[in-house]
């Protein structure tokens, strides 16, 4: 009987685990469609006239054309004190700042977190607690100041001083690439250090090749955010517009013209890319990241 009873039980509680997973399964399919539904309807309305859109913004276009898209590229312009910007030039002062942006960010914290993590000295301890605590300042409170020094130093609408705010040690990634450093055995660099290898020759041909996956998964991480980066630029590069900042200018252009049809065809363009980047890279990001940090 009590086989039995056992049995019956175990019975009860797969099935309860089968029921919870499909619950689960159902609520998160929900979120992922709520996600992906405004992309796709962004991407149908973009293929339509503006006539078709307004008729009824749910039908599919009568007939797919890249009207839209090529009007984007040839009809609207961000103007700036040093020159017109189309999308494209958007598009390609966006990639140049996301990449070197996210370079600098990257090497700056991994630098900086190896040193704090495996060398012992004096303020080791206050500087890690000092990044926490940078962290928990909100940027608002910071930003007087900041926009001070960066006119002080000559830094104010250049690209050096925009790549110069975007390379701080500090922050998020110094924390994970702190936790990542911190959880590498120091027997690699002791044995580098026996065969006559130098703090940078360890650095970059020992540490950095073990960390390499991790600091994938975070640079692809990192160049989104800088990518969508609105308030940044905005402020401190206001002559030479972003994909970011220019796409704001140009949705309230073409609002006012009730060209709402390329308005979506802007936003697939802005959204793209990084959309392909993270399909690209999703297995990396996945296998080198845990709740909390990276996989050391």
């Amino acid at each position: 009987m009590r086989i039995k009873h056992r049995r019956r039980k175990s019975l009860l509680d797969t099935k309860q685990l089968i029921i919870f997973k499909y619950i689960v399964f159902i609520i998160f399919l929900i979120y992922a469609l709520t996600l992906i539904f405004p992309f796709a309807w962004m991407l149908v309305n973009s293929f339509k006239t503006n006539i078709e859109f307004f008729s009824n913004i749910w039908a599919f276009p009568n007939q797919i054309n890249f009207r839209n898209y090529s009007s984007v590229l040839n009809d609207f312009h961000v103007v700036r004190s040093t020159g017109s910007y189309n999308i494209m030039s958007m598009f390609g002062i966006s990639i140049f700042i996301t990449l070197v942006g996210t370079f600098l960010n990257i090497l700056v914290s991994s630098m900086v977190a190896y040193v704090v993590a495996k060398y012992k000295f004096v303020g080791s301890t206050f500087l890690y607690s000092l990044a926490v605590f940078v962290m928990i300042v909100p940027v608002v409170g910071t930003l007087p100041a900041q926009y001070q020094l960066m006119q002080s130093l000559g830094l104010y609408n250049t690209m050096i001083g925009l790549f110069v705010l975007y390379s701080g040690g500090f922050g998020f990634n110094f924390i994970l690439m702190y936790g990542f450093f911190k959880s590498i055995s120091w027997n690699y660099a002791e044995a580098a250090f026996v065969d006559g290898a130098s703090d940078f020759q360890v650095f970059f041909r020992v540490m950095i090749p073990l960390a390499k996956p991790s600091m994938i998964a975070l640079s692809v991480i990192h160049a989104i955010g800088l990518w969508n980066d609105y308030i940044t630029p905005s402020i401190y590069l206001k002559d030479i517009p972003t994909l970011a900042v220019g796409l704001r200018t140009l949705t309230a252009t073409m609002v006012a013209r009730g060209a709402y049809a390329e308005m979506f065809a802007t936003m697939i363009i802005a959204v793209l890319p990084i959309l392909i980047v993270f399909i690209i890279f999703q297995k990396t990001i996945m296998e080198n990241t845990i709740v909390g940090g990276l996989k050391g």
